[in-house]
């Protein structure tokens, strides 16, 4: 032990005397530790965390991929969607392999108080959901078998543990007491326990609500009963030593006299369809890690960071072992004494790993203050209602672990080499040689970082083209034509349903709404839509226009909105024909729509499209038609990057269901000013009635790209930091050089030989990394380039303005770290030189 601090004490002095050299290498480690670890930080909350719940591996997804007819509700994969009927029935049929199924839908709620209303995530969740995952309450109950009888029956919910802290305080007192939720008088029965809350990451869930309660919580949409209507998504635990193919066949054999009975309710179905959603399987995916809804989005990003900060991660370490050889190449001589005086190879072996350690502590704690820093200027970058703020990504226990781990890999791995050279020295040739080490030990040294150099310019290549495809896709982005004016407009949602408002109700308070709001200084226009633009929201429906047989192999669906009086107007989409949707068009008026461009050269190509008629549904003559009274040119409606598809825009007035409305603003000057005055207007018809989503439509459209955005600034930042790594290995690597061969150039300089050819030869070194590093970089960039093209817009793999951009910025970064080097070597006065020998 005491040498052990012997040993410590001599490395901390010796850090001393070359404050640099460990300034340098403390600070390279820590930015490829901390950026790596920030990024791992999210990676484990997306993708790696198990749900909070008893014994996770043993939970599988519901899944059963093919054609649906019938109402479909899906946050991402529509395939996870099923009928209440379905969930019942193979819940009750599937008791041999599994120990418990449960049915959970996600909603959105208004939650009442005697002071205030706001706004909530919600659950509607069959009774044994708690059961089947092995959730206990932190307070009072959860939700049981007894709570999912009665359709209607059973006015009860329980809080999340986070919802409890944020909306009461945590305060016990609020167990038997009524909270109104949807208009709706409710019970709290119980708090589910700290750090639950929900099965899908990304959506935290505040309420859970018996799923039994679905007519009131959702009053324009029941669904309970209708085979056809799929919406719930299913969980199940498999019964101990039943595995999940077993499972699969039994499922099977339940399943698919579910699909004959199904199909005979399906009259207009193509035969081929019929035969392919005869034929679905009903598939089990593994479920420990909750529903993947945000890793359908977030997942390739997320990987593609963790692969690009890796490579950031390799140029960190290169220069780390380059700097390492240096300095060992620099103590040979206090090595040979050491082992000339008695000190054992064991001893130098000892002292140079310790060393190696001491850097990989200081560079990894330093890691998580970096990583700290990232993580949340990342996570910051994002909406504060987008899923990965939720996440609640942090520096748990696993991420310091995984910066431990890499700090002493990166330590010891590139660490070795250097302290095995130490141990094998032999101090006789040592002492005898000049200079800082022997001319063998040198030249390898100076090889072996050449080639690390080598490897940082490969790897540099790639970071770069990497970036220049993301801001290329970004900018691309940017150019977008919305088809919309989104400057001076400002939007908001309500949703009267969730206070219990019938949607005759909701009519009128639209109605009364936009007059007040209309009659505001400075606004020139108001609409609403049922759906808001650009927040990834859709709605669709197959269409059959009258006069015209369906071609069986052409698409028939289209995507729908409800919309307003000047919705096109406020928006500022070019009305191309006809009129747009005004107050006329009520309930007691004939069914009117105004369709985009894309629908019309998909469904009445031929003639002039107004007055042309069509159904939602595939050959349903039950439902009433919409006569086409307006043209408008395509717009973006979901995202950004989305193609041009087919959409019609129907009168909200004539909604049957009319629930929910997102109204815009179009003003005169800066609309994020009217945010006080659309809040004090809503409040006077119904101070109850929660605002929400109130933002510009400039920041909606900035919102809507958040995540390319902040994979173009993450990917730049690396790209730059492994340009600047591999920088300073260039210009340690010829500065290296440059003093071994002092004497070289000095007899080259005393011979004639003019400052220019001096400078040529080390710049020559330079050429020499950038030709041999692209040669590795540009295919390892074009494979990246083909592994990332499908999270990129407008921008191909093997983009070569992107490539040749990428080249171009490296050789410029290369030249200027060699050119001090070269500087200093042309301007070696000989005599020095070959006196100093």
């Amino acid at each position: 032990m005491t040498s052990l601090f012997s040993d410590l004490r001599y490395a901390l002095r010796s850090f001393r005397k070359s404050p640099g050299f460990a300034l340098v290498a403390v600070v390279t480690l820590a930015l490829g530790v901390g950026a790596n670890s920030a990024i791992f930080a999210l990676v484990n909350r997306v993708l790696l965390d198990l749900l909070p719940v008893k014994a996770p591996k043993e939970l599988v997804l519901f899944s059963s991929p093919g054609p649906l007819s019938g109402h479909l509700w899906s946050d991402g994969d529509t395939s996870t969607s099923f009928s209440y009927p379905m969930y019942r029935d193979i819940r009750n049929a599937s008791g041999s392999v599994f120990s418990g199924l449960l049915a959970e839908y996600p909603f959105d709620a208004s939650v009442a108080t005697a002071s205030e209303t706001d706004r909530a995530r919600a659950e509607l969740v069959s009774g044994n959901y708690f059961d089947v995952l092995g959730v206990l309450p932190a307070v009072g109950r959860t939700l049981t078998a007894s709570d999912d009888v009665v359709p209607g029956g059973h006015p009860v919910v329980v809080l999340s543990h986070g919802y409890w802290q944020r909306r009461f305080g945590g305060n016990a007192a609020i167990l038997n007491k009524t909270v109104t939720v949807n208009g709706r008088a409710m019970t709290v029965v119980g708090v589910s326990r700290a750090g639950y809350a929900g099965i899908q990451p990304g959506r935290p869930a505040d309420l859970f609500v018996p799923v039994q309660m679905k007519a009131q919580m959702t009053p324009t949409w029941d669904g309970m009963s209708d085979p056809r209507d799929y919406w719930l998504q299913i969980v199940g635990r498999l019964k101990p030593g039943v595995s999940k193919e077993r499972a699969e066949v039994v499922l099977q054999a339940i399943y698919a006299p579910m699909l004959r009975d199904l199909s005979k309710l399906m009259p207009n179905m193509k035969e081929a369809t019929r035969k392919e959603f005869l034929a679905k399987k009903l598939l089990l995916l593994p479920g420990a890690h909750g529903r993947l809804v945000i890793q359908q989005s977030l997942g390739r990003p997320l990987v593609s960071l963790m692969g690009l900060v890796a490579l950031v991660l390799l140029i960190a370490c290169s220069n780390l072992a380059g700097l390492l050889a240096a300095r060992g190449v620099a103590r040979q001589r206090e090595y040979g004494i050491r082992l000339a005086i008695g000190a054992s190879r064991a001893q130098l072996l000892r002292q140079s790993i310790l060393e190696c350690l001491i850097f990989a502590v200081v560079g990894g704690a330093l890691g998580i203050i970096v990583a700290a820093w990232i993580l949340n200027a990342l996570v910051g970058a994002f909406p504060a209602e987008a899923e990965l703020r939720q996440v609640a990504a942090q520096l748990d226990l696993r991420v310091f672990g995984f910066a431990a781990m890499l700090s002493l890999a990166a330590g010891l791995f590139f660490g070795i080499s250097p302290a095995l050279r130490a141990a094998r020295l032999n101090p006789a040739g040592t002492l005898q040689g000049s200079g800082r080490g022997s001319a063998s030990t040198t030249r390898e040294v100076l090889r072996f970082r050449k080639w690390l150099v080598t490897a940082q310019v490969a790897l540099t290549l790639v970071l770069l083209i990497a970036a220049g495809l993301f801001v290329g896709s970004l900018r691309s982005l940017g150019r977008v034509d919305l088809g919309l004016k989104p400057d001076h407009v400002i939007g908001f949602s309500i949703s009267p349903q969730s206070n219990s408002y019938e949607p005759a109700r909701t009519l009128a308070l639209a109605r009364v709404l936009t007059e007040r709001l209309s009659s505001l200084p400075g606004v020139r226009s108001v609409s609403a839509a049922e759906l808001s633009t650009l927040t990834g929201n859709d709605s669709g429906s197959n269409i059959t226009m009258e006069g015209t047989d369906p071609n069986p192999d052409q698409p028939t669906r289209s995507l729908t909105n409800y919309v307003g009086p000047d919705y096109f107007s406020t928006l500022g989409i070019p009305l191309l024909s006809g009129r747009e949707v005004s107050w006329r068009d009520d309930a007691n008026a004939p069914r009117a729509a105004v369709v985009n461009e894309a629908f019309v050269r998909r469904f009445a190509p031929a003639g002039d499209p107004i007055g042309r008629r069509f159904r939602f549904g595939r050959g349903d003559k039950e439902r009433p038609p919409f006569e086409i009274v307006g043209v408008v040119k395509n717009s973006k409606n979901t995202e950004v990057s989305e193609a041009d598809r087919p959409y019609a825009y129907v009168p909200y007035a004539q909604d049957k269901d009319l629930g929910e409305l997102t109204f815009y603003l179009r003003a005169d000057g800066d609309p994020a000013l009217l945010s006080a005055s659309l809040r004090a207007e809503v409040r006077r018809l119904d101070a109850r009635l929660p605002v929400f989503d109130v933002r510009t439509l400039t920041q909606q459209v900035r919102d809507s790209l958040a995540t390319q955005r902040v994979l173009t600034i993450l990917s730049a930042a690396f790209g730059i930091l492994a340009a600047l790594l591999a920088a300073i290995g260039i210009y340690g690597v010829l500065a290296f050089a440059v003093a071994e061969r002092r004497r070289e150039i000095g007899v080259r300089v005393a011979l004639g030989a003019p400052p220019a050819a001096v400078r040529n030869l080390v710049l020559h070194e330079v050429f020499r990394f950038l030709a041999i590093g692209a040669a590795v970089g540009l295919p390892a960039a074009y494979a990246l380039s083909r592994a990332v093209e499908s999270i990129l817009f407008g921008v191909k793999a093997g983009d070569v303005r992107v490539f040749a951009a990428g080249v171009a910025v490296l050789a410029a970064v290369a030249l200027l770290a060699g050119y001090p080097p070269a500087r200093r070597a042309a301007a070696t006065n000989p005599m020095e030189a070959l006196r100093s020998e």
